[in-house]
């Protein structure tokens, strides 16, 4: 035995034993074949959202595409396709078409997530444009970055718009708790 070391009792050796046992466990769950992670990523395209009666963009897993070339380039980067390939397919789709709100809607929610705000502002400024009613995240993305903006005003006129367009409880509540929290960070 060397100078420092002493013997492993019986927690540490449970505990390697654990260790050993959830790995040989992970190593034979069973994994989704290629062809039903397809499956599975199709099926979630065609849903609209858990409750369709929300009010609420339709998402899943991500922006939710009704436009069948957008759901399949959606499919593309879901399953692994290389991201810029494919947001690049959206954006030619979007210039060729540049009144497809919903192309305009996912670019917005793409830039939204990689942190590019400007983009996303003036995507999510054309999808309410373009439909003033049928993409009501669009209002709480731009509420949300004239918020990060400090153009508390506009942020909460975009958030009372999107209020008035959803019907789920809990979007409604924490709408509200935004504007609660801008009024009372410009007091």
């Amino acid at each position: 035995m060397s100078d420092g070391g002493k013997r492993m009792g019986r927690p540490q050796w449970l505990m390697v034993g654990g260790a050993v046992l959830v790995t040989v466990l992970l190593v034979l769950a069973p994994r989704t074949p290629k062809d039903r992670a397809e499956a599975n990523a199709t099926e979630a395209s065609a849903r609209v959202s858990e409750d369709p009666n929300s009010g609420s963009t339709p998402q899943a897993d991500g922006p939710m595409a009704k436009d069948p070339r957008i759901a399949a380039i959606l499919g593309e980067l879901s399953n692994g396709g290389p991201p810029m390939q494919t947001i690049l397919k959206l954006r030619e789709l979007a210039e060729k078409e540049p009144d497809n709100v919903e192309a305009q809607f996912v670019l917005g929610t793409l830039s939204w997530q990689t942190g590019q705000y400007d983009k996303a502002m003036e995507r999510f400024r054309k999808v309410i444009a373009l439909d003033p009613k049928g993409y009501p995240d669009a209002y709480a993305y731009l509420g949300r970055a004239y918020a990060s903006l400090d153009s508390t005003q506009l942020a909460i006129e975009a958030i009372e718009t999107y209020k008035t367009l959803v019907t789920d409880t809990a979007l409604l509540n924490g709408a509200q708790r935004f504007i609660d929290e801008l009024n009372t960070k410009g007091k």
